[in-house]
């Protein structure tokens, strides 16, 4: 076996293999051999078939699937010894390795691209404006009013008001069958189409015009349960026949109102509650700064960080591995691909640099974390041992599922967050008293 590695630059190459006979024969005849004590052909008894069979029948695919095995082996084997820091996966070039006989050919010659990575420089000097949200009464008045309106018990009002929901089924023209839906009228797109709804009655048909009542393709889908493509040809009008009318009565500020936001004896009076809605929602402001604090960390340290990436083997890869991408859609958002692939290769190196590991008890750590903030929304609690015991088997089954991507993707968020923390400790961070008003416009103009 002959391997060649040819760079056409500083980030693309491709690796050349040639093969002669005896880098695959021995285990072809092995293959053959192996096949011949199986093999089930009619006319000869079963492990009996002659090896001149079964290559007759099968060598060709045996010889195939030997050398792709071999090839495969061989590749991954040359860039690990040759110590080559590339992105992406091998592409075999099609092109190259399309004009063989595998009936007469003894020596074959394949070649693959590869995307090579250079030298990655990066700084951890970084100067980022972080925010200390302030919990302000009127935030609090406004947080608490929501909470009563929609803290109440739902009723089933005879007649529709602005803020009800009523279901029912759509028919649509065209349509055969008709689509159960629910209309939270205070959604509605137009006074006129709040107007239609108000004062509806179970049985009552009531016709609008579905393009009026939502005026984009998305929040048709949303209403009709669709995919977005799905929906476009559907315009004019529609009739719903109402089925149900449902409200959702306002609170009263007592301890039944308190138990139901908070929990069970959290709190015992309305100074309290406005007290504990406060902290938690300090809380939820912290977290959406840290989240802000960490994608600014990261922006910043793609955008100094100096690699060069092989472009134009990446804009192939993409096309070839990814299902459904086009070369215009790759071409297209090939911007943000940079920004992924930068970030990829960054924080392998951050990590390696810094020593940063993640363990198998932090990843069970972290899913752990996150059942237990579910259990916690659902009104739970996770202290006592039989409750601990299911958690910790939640996780595992959780962990395995997906082909193992979901603990790929636990790992990945745990090792981001260590980034993340030693790039925060490193950095000039400009932390300012907002509102929450100015925080999220501080967002949106970012």
């Amino acid at each position: 076996m002959d391997i060649t590695l040819d760079k056409s630059s500083n980030t693309e190459a491709s690796i050349s293999i040639k093969l002669t006979e005896a880098d695959y024969s021995e285990k072809v005849d092995k293959k053959i051999k192996q096949y011949a004590k199986q093999a089930d052909i009619k006319g000869f008894r079963k492990g009996k078939v002659p090896a001149g069979v079964v290559r007759r029948m099968y060598g060709t695919s045996i010889l195939v699937d030997e050398v792709n095995h071999l090839l495969s082996h061989a590749v991954e084997d040359y860039i690990r010894d040759n110590k080559l820091q590339i992105i992406g996966q091998p592409l075999p070039n099609v092109e190259n390795n399309a004009n063989i006989d595998w009936e007469t050919q003894k020596e074959f010659e394949f070649s693959y691209s590869i995307g090579l990575v250079n030298d990655i420089t990066y700084s951890t000097d970084l100067t980022i404006d972080t925010y200390s949200i302030n919990v302000g009464e009127e935030q609090l008045n406004e947080t608490i009013e929501n909470l009563l309106k929609n803290g109440g018990e739902q009723t089933s009002p005879e007649v529709a008001e602005e803020t009800d929901k009523v279901t029912g089924d759509l028919a649509i023209e065209g349509e055969e069958e008709a689509v159960h839906v629910m209309v939270d009228i205070a959604e509605l797109a137009t006074k006129t189409g709040k107007e239609i709804f108000i004062g509806a009655k179970a049985e009552d048909t009531i016709t609008f015009d579905i393009r009026k009542a939502y005026r984009s393709n998305e929040k048709v889908a949303t209403f009709l349960n669709r995919e977005e493509e799905e929906v476009k040809e559907i315009k004019g009008d529609v009739t719903l026949t109402v089925k149900s009318i449902s409200r959702i009565e306002e609170a009263e500020m007592n301890q039944a109102f308190f138990d139901k936001i908070l929990g069970p004896d959290k709190v015992t009076s309305e100074e309290e509650f406005r007290a504990e809605v406060a902290k938690v929602m300090g809380e939820n402001y912290d977290q959406q700064v840290e989240n802000y604090t960490a994608r600014q960390i990261q922006d910043q340290l793609v955008e100094k960080a100096e690699m060069e990436l092989p472009e134009t083997f990446l804009k192939r890869w993409l096309v070839e591995t990814q299902e459904g991408l086009t070369a215009e859609k790759v071409e297209e958002d090939f911007e943000n691909y940079k920004k992924e692939f930068k970030w990829m290769l960054l924080a392998d190196k951050i990590a390696a640099d810094n020593e940063i590991r993640v363990e198998d008890a932090d990843v069970k750590k972290r899913a752990g974390d996150m059942f237990k903030a579910q259990f916690g929304a659902m009104g739970g609690g996770v202290d006592n041992e039989q409750l601990e015991e299911m958690l910790k088997g939640i996780v595992d089954n959780y962990l395995k599922e997906n082909n193992g991507q979901n603990y790929m993707n636990i790992y990945n968020q745990v090792r981001f967050d260590q980034i993340i923390k030693l790039a925060t400790e490193k950095a000039t961070l400009n932390e300012q008293d907002v509102t929450f008003e100015e925080f999220t416009k501080a967002v949106s103009e970012a």
